[in-house]
């Protein structure tokens, strides 16, 4: 699949807070991924982090002065605001979220904002008293009205020592967000889609649970690339090592009824559910209050069959139902009969045996099997 960054232009904006170094790294990252990015830096976060580190990255010279020395027209904001097809401001100040807010310029990237109509995004970074003043607020409230992407800062140690909110936000986050507006597809505007991923775990005592290897990257990556394509997106997991896709709302579960009801709660209005979860089949009848201590050579569990989520949602025929079937043996005639019984739309069957697909890998290779008869191998 080609990267939603690749060739794409990206207009990064610096300014001064001390936070601008890890801009650096966000550059790097986007130039990784195929995207062309030139930095425009206000006056005050050149004080941080120098023009030529920014230029040496992106490749391309960086741009600071409205009126630089070399006598250019001064219609520089006008040319890179032409130019980009998405702008993102990391970090960004209280100053430059109030001139974006207010519509005041009075330097080169401030005037360029004015100028620009591309996809927008920022990531503010300041210490929380500044976060929290109602003035900031305010003016991050009305951006988020216009249409900015406002990528929350997180709670942290801040560079002055305190602890609170305001520390830029993860920049894995951040340039995945500047991916979703640099994503040109966008046919699933307007739809709800919701995804179950990960495990369930079914206790057996306080310390030990009954699992499976489930990572939960198949259904994180479905719902990363929903979210990116327009869809309002519910992503329903269990316990993973996972962070949250950003913009997906994340309802974190552990066992199998949790999910349910859940599932259960979200389920009005989806247009498509897409279960990739790995739901335990079997859970203990009842969990000890206390830890077993080991006392016999062999010990015996009872177990239980859990509720049948994916039968149940196909029950009330939302408008697209996917379901997943990992085998180890016989696996499409169980997916093809999994498909018809539970009235799927479709089946992705996964044959964890094949190298290169499985468990906890960042590859892997089904076959999509349709309602129609329609088999897709991807490799």
């Amino acid at each position: 699949m080609v990267d939603s960054l690749a060739e794409r232009r990206i207009l990064l904006g610096v300014t001064g807070s001390i936070a601008a170094y890890k801009a650096v790294e966000v550059v790097r990252a986007l130039k990784q991924r195929g995207a062309d990015v030139i930095v425009v830096m206000t006056p005050a976060a050149t004080h941080f982090v120098g023009p030529m580190t920014f230029s040496a990255l992106s490749g391309r010279s960086v741009a600071v002065e409205q009126f630089p020395a070399d006598g250019q027209a001064g219609e520089e904001h006008l040319d890179l605001a032409r130019w980009a097809e998405i702008v993102a401001i990391v970090p960004a100040t209280a100053d430059i979220i109030g001139k974006m807010a207010n519509g005041l310029a009075d330097d080169l990237l401030s005037t360029f904002l004015l100028a620009c109509e591309a996809p927008c995004c920022l990531a503010p970074a300041m210490n929380f008293r500044m976060l929290r003043h109602p003035a900031v607020q305010a003016n991050l409230v009305r951006l988020v009205e216009r249409g900015c992407r406002v990528i929350e800062p997180e709670y942290g140690r801040l560079a002055d020592g305190e602890v609170g909110e305001g520390r830029l936000a993860d920049l894995d986050r951040i340039v995945q967000v500047i991916a979703d507006l640099a994503d040109r597809r966008h046919d699933l505007d307007g739809r709800r889609v919701l995804v179950t991923a990960g495990p369930t775990v079914e206790p057996i005592d306080p310390v030990r649970f009954i699992s499976n290897r489930s990572s939960g990257k198949m259904g994180y990556a479905i719902a990363e690339v929903a979210r990116r394509r327009g869809a309002e997106v519910t992503l329903i997991s269990g316990p993973t090592h996972l962070p949250a896709p950003a913009g997906v709302t994340l309802v974190r579960v552990r066992t199998a009824e949790e999910m349910r009801q859940r599932v259960w709660e979200h389920l009005p209005g989806q247009d498509a559910v897409i279960m990739a979860a790995a739901v335990a089949d079997y859970r203990p009848q009842q969990a000890a209050v206390q830890k077993i201590k080991k006392r016999e050579a062999a010990l015996t569990l009872d177990l239980e069959r859990t509720t049948d989520i994916l039968s149940e949602v196909a029950a009330r025929r939302p408008p697209v139902l996917v379901g997943f079937a990992v085998e180890t043996h016989d696996g499409l005639a169980y997916a093809r009969k999994k498909l018809v019984e539970k009235h799927l739309d479709m089946v992705v069957y996964n044959d964890v045996t094949v190298e290169g697909a499985g468990f906890e890998v960042d590859t892997n290779i089904v076959t999509l099997i349709h309602r129609d008869g329609r088999e897709e191998d991807l490799p």
